[in-house]
Parts: C-alpha cells; sequence; structure tokens
C-alpha cells in the first residue's frame, strides 16, 4: 500500500538547494527541546564531538548559523534555526489530512482491489487517536477503506449527500452549557433511521505555551496574545465562537480569529511555534506538543449513518475491530481519552437526548 511523506529544501540565496533531511530536524529539534549539546548529545545516542562537528556542518550548510552555543555546552537554536525547524513542522501537520486523503484515493484507483474484501467510506473529523489507529494495517488487511479527514459538519454534510456510509462527529457533553453549539450541531444531526457508533470521550480546553504567563480571550481583546482558530466545518470553530459570546466579545475585533487551521494538532503547532499564543483543542495535542492546557469541556465521538447499513457487510469487521482490546488499548493510552461506551449502538436521537 502506497505512503506519501512530505519532503522539504531551503533554497539559498545563490540559488542552491539543501536537503532539509530527517537527521537535520532531528538535531535541531534535540537541542532546542534540551537548551544543551551533552544533553542532546544523550537523546541522540552520539557522541559530543559528532554532535559538535554536526552543528558545525549545519551551520555551514545554509551559510548562516541555525545553532548557537552558549558557555560550556549550552547550545540554542538561533532565529533562523527556530524558523526553520517550525517552518517544516507546519507545513507536515497542515498538509497531513490532505495528504491523507491524496493516499487514500491514490491506493483506490491504483491497487487491484479485492473484489471479496468489504468496501467502506468513512468522512471523520479530525481526531489524534483515530488517526494512529486508520493507520493499522491489520484492518486494511480484511477491509478496503476509503477515509477523509473533516470538520464534524463537513462528515456529516457528506454523509447527507451520499457521499459517505459513515460520519465521525462530536458533541461536548451537558446542553444547557453548550446549547449555543448543540443548536449548530442538531442542524447536521437530523434524518429518520439513523444510528449512532459511541466511541470515546476526551478533554477539550485552552492551549498555550508552557512557561509563560497562560493567556484568556480578555488578553487577545486587549491586544495582549493572539488567537488561533479551527476551521468553520469544525464543532471545535463554533464551540470557540460560544466561548467568545459568553466573554461579551466581538470575534472579528479578537487578533488572530481568522487564522484557521484544519486541525487540532495544526494550532498546537502554531502555538508551540510562537505564531499564535492561545487556542482551543483537545489535550493530546497540547501534550504532543507541551503546551499547557487549561480543560473548558468534555466531549463525545461518535459515529453516525443509516441504521440499515449496520448490516453492510463491511460493518461485521469495523464494528468488532472498533470494539478490540486494540483500539481500547490506544484509546485509554491517549491522554484525556476515556472509553465508557466503546462499540455501543443506539438510535441518534436517544443519543441526543443523553448528550
Amino acid at each position: 500500500m502506497l505512503n506519501l511523506k512530505v519532503a522539504a529544501r531551503w533554497k539559498k540565496d545563490d540559488g542552491q538547494w539543501i536537503e532539509l533531511d530527517a537527521r537535520l530536524l532531528q538535531v535541531l529539534d534535540a537541542i532546542q527541546t534540551h537548551g544543551s549539546l551533552s544533553l542532546a548529545c544523550k537523546a541522540l545516542g552520539v557522541s559530543y564531538r559528532t554532535l559538535w562537528s554536526q552543528v558545525q556542518h549545519l551551520n555551514a550548510l545554509l551559510g548562516e548559523d541555525m545553532i548557537a552555543t552558549q558557555g560550556r555546552a549550552g547550545a540554542c537554536l538561533t532565529r533562523f534555526g527556530h524558523k526553520v525547524l517550525w517552518m517544516v513542522e507546519q507545513g507536515q501537520v497542515r498538509m497531513a489530512p490532505d495528504l491523507g486523503v491524496v493516499v487514500e484515493q491514490l491506493n483506490a484507483e491504483w491497487l487491484d482491489v479485492d473484489l471479496n474484501k468489504p468496501w467502506i467510506s468513512l468522512a471523520m473529523s479530525d481526531d489524534y487517536a483515530l488517526q494512529s489507529l486508520f493507520q493499522t494495517t491489520a484492518l486494511y488487511k480484511r477491509l478496503q477503506v476509503s477515509l477523509r479527514w473533516s470538520g464534524s459538519i463537513a462528515a456529516l454534510s457528506a454523509l447527507h449527500r451520499g457521499e459517505v456510509r459513515v460520519a465521525g462527529c462530536h458533541l461536548p457533553v451537558g446542553l444547557e452549557e453548550h446549547s449555543h453549539v448543540h443548536q449548530i450541531m442538531r442542524k447536521w444531526l437530523r434524518g429518520t433511521n439513523l444510528s449512532v457508533v459511541e466511541l470515546f470521550e476526551r478533554e477539550v480546553g485552552w492551549m498555550s505555551r508552557a512557561g509563560t504567563r497562560h493567556p484568556t480571550l480578555d488578553d487577545v481583546a486587549r491586544k495582549q496574545a493572539l488567537l488561533v482558530n479551527r476551521n468553520s466545518a469544525s464543532s471545535t470553530h463554533h464551540q470557540l465562537n460560544a466561548l467568545i459570546a459568553k466573554a461579551c466579545l466581538n470575534p472579528e475585533d479578537l487578533p488572530g480569529y481568522f487564522h484557521e487551521e484544519n486541525s487540532h494538532l495544526a494550532v498546537a503547532c502554531t502555538i508551540a511555534a510562537g505564531h499564535g499564543d492561545l487556542g482551543l483543542g483537545i489535550r493530546a495535542a497540547a501534550d504532543h506538543y507541551k503546551l499547557h492546557f487549561r480543560p473548558v469541556s468534555t466531549e463525545r465521538y461518535f459515529l453516525v449513518l443509516h441504521s440499515n447499513d449496520l448490516t453492510f457487510p463491511a460493518m461485521d469487521i469495523l464494528l468488532p475491530w472498533l470494539q478490540s482490546d486494540e483500539v481500547l488499548q490506544v484509546i485509554q493510552s491517549t491522554s484525556g481519552y476515556t472509553a465508557p461506551r466503546l462499540g455501543h449502538i443506539t438510535p441518534l436521537e436517544s443519543f441526543l437526548n443523553d448528550v
């Protein structure tokens, strides 16, 4: 099965292209993380002499210092080094959802399809744990999967248009507290003969850089911090809108409100890179980039499909897999996740009355 990865190159002023390979980025990341050549050596598993040689090589390679040494063993990234590292990281995170869709399309178009293997199409709202789980090869040996990642609204829209059989989405727990989000989402959670497959609950909260004063929406309104938003087809975007309205603020007056990212990881990455100060996202994304996290809500992530499709041949494979110990272990080991009703099936209306 085909897999595509993003490669990065840097063009120098003289026109020469420099490959920014994984080893180079690992050196930059280790030095930024540890602030010490000796500690970076331990993290990378190389000698001090080897790392020092690599640092000198990197600085000479790009014609500009990426790493600055301090004292006997201290080291840090220069402004240029920081820029290069985070440009590549942001590029990879932003492209990941779209690249995944392209890979799925190419595999479906070019590989010899086993006609005896069941096939199913899914549109899933962005999720850290599920993206990891759907990369497993065990599932694809038994099932042909066409998968796209999008916001909750985009996923449900695809289901209603008949483009997919299953939509993955989420709702914050508590109708009264989150009435604005529920009102918007329930416009899309409509229709007769629909069923829900419950998956897990996850924590949503404010993300900001660790080791700094943690900003609030009021700080953003006072132009003392920069906001990072999710795209408007996501439930998280509307949850942020509700929090802004609760604080009696005008979205258009908030710096960064129109800076939209396509995933929780992309929001967290933007903040970690220093291009934003405050964003709403899941705890797992904050932990991935070592950000500070302040809980705001718990939300339920679930699948929606037509009840008749519960007997679709592919569901005989997908449902047991979703209820398996493999899936449960990944969910339980991901920060901010719990799975009290993993795989539980219920009519849509009953589920909505319970959220």
